[in-house]
């Protein structure tokens, strides 16, 4: 991904927060005939230093045969991202598009067995825990979560390269930018949200 050096994101913790906040991505593979893509949640974790993904797909979805090959892949995810008028610059000037994307680089191979079991009950647990009545890993009769783990195919995604853009105006003016958090803050929610990482970028702007 094309990424000038302004808008680069290297850090680990703040990348790990966006992974957290906008779980669902795009897995990209090649298939030998042209590149072929699905969307799905994905878990995250640390482990030994390295990011590893994991996900599920259905088990007729044909990025599952290619993923589970040991082959490399991409997987996308878009963060906050909104339009951002010139009208809002002290000059005349093109308007823009504010955005986070994250393209995590790795070696795809099947999950199986206890591991399989392991990442699906992570992934269920993190949305039904603290929920009134929520299905947990651990309420569900082990009979059914047999029969719907075979239609499926885990998927363990051992990231190699992390690219992560983060386009916030950091190429404007302190007084361009002040103006453009105060519009967004005034609009859409999507905008509020690129508006709150804007503020992460530049505080001092913002400080009470």
């Amino acid at each position: 991904m094309y990424i000038p050096k302004y808008y680069r994101l290297d850090d680990r913790e703040r990348i790990g927060q966006y992974l957290s906040v906008h779980p669902f991505g795009t897995l990209v593979a090649d298939d030998g005939a042209r590149p072929i893509a699905a969307h799905m949640p994905f878990e995250w974790r640390a482990e030994k230093e390295r990011l590893v993904l994991e996900a599920h797909v259905a088990r007729g979805n044909p990025i599952a045969r290619v993923a589970s090959q040991g082959r490399s892949v991409l997987v996308i995810f878009q963060g906050p991202h909104s339009y951002v008028s010139s009208s809002w610059y002290r000059d005349p000037n093109v308007p823009t598009w504010n955005y986070v994307a994250i393209h995590l680089y790795g070696i795809c191979r099947e999950l199986t067995g206890e591991e399989f079991e392991a990442a699906m009950a992570r992934l269920l647990n993190r949305y039904e825990t603290g929920r009134p009545q929520g299905r947990t890993w651990e309420r569900l009769d082990p009979t059914f979560r047999a029969q719907q783990m075979r239609a499926i195919v885990g998927l363990s995604i051992v990231v190699e390269e992390i690219q992560a853009a983060q386009k916030m105006s950091q190429n404007r003016t302190d007084e361009d930018f002040h103006s453009i958090v105060e519009h967004l803050e005034g609009g859409s929610l999507p905008e509020q949200e690129v508006a709150e990482v804007m503020r992460t970028v530049r505080p001092h702007l913002f400080d009470p």
